[in-house]
């Protein structure tokens, strides 16, 4: 038992760098609150999981962001200010009063017919953000491999 806390210690000490990492970058490079990320962060989850063509890489998933089929996609599987509401548990007059500071900001736009929509700002500040993201997954990641407690939390 012993063992498992000194484990959960120390993958909770890396997860906790990882989440203040994530807040100061997401607040530096955009500008935004954390529920505003997390409305930003359904709506990208939104699009991969309906997606049928994520791209190989990197760079593809950007580009199919960018095609005019994105709104195509968008009519076929609307995403909602009540469906993100739902899925944040956020009342949803704040999910709406926050979708209009991020429309006033150009990271996203909204109508009845196609619900909630990337914009073409939305790669030019979301990709930098993202790569810096992955890079800071990727060191919490090697932090607990190399502490062993990578394979605890796998196992937990």
């Amino acid at each position: 038992m012993t063992n498992k806390v000194a484990a959960y210690s120390e993958i909770l000490y890396h997860l906790i760098n990882f989440r203040t990492d994530q807040f100061q970058q997401l607040k530096k490079m955009l500008g935004i609150d954390y529920d505003s990320f997390m409305i930003l962060s359904v709506m990208g989850a939104h699009y991969l999981k309906h997606s049928d063509k994520l791209g190989s890489d990197w760079e593809a998933v950007w580009k199919n962001l960018r095609t005019s089929k994105i709104e195509e996609f968008y009519i076929a599987r609307k995403l909602t200010i009540y469906a993100v509401a739902n899925i944040l548990n956020l009342p949803k007059e704040t999910v709406r009063r926050k979708i209009e500071i991020l429309k006033k900001k150009k990271l996203i736009s909204h109508s009845t017919k196609m619900g909630l929509l990337p914009t073409n700002k939305t790669e030019e500040i979301m990709k930098p953000f993202a790569e810096i993201e992955l890079k800071t997954l990727s060191k919490f990641l090697k932090n607990l491999k190399k502490n062993n407690t990578l394979e605890k939390v796998l196992n937990f």
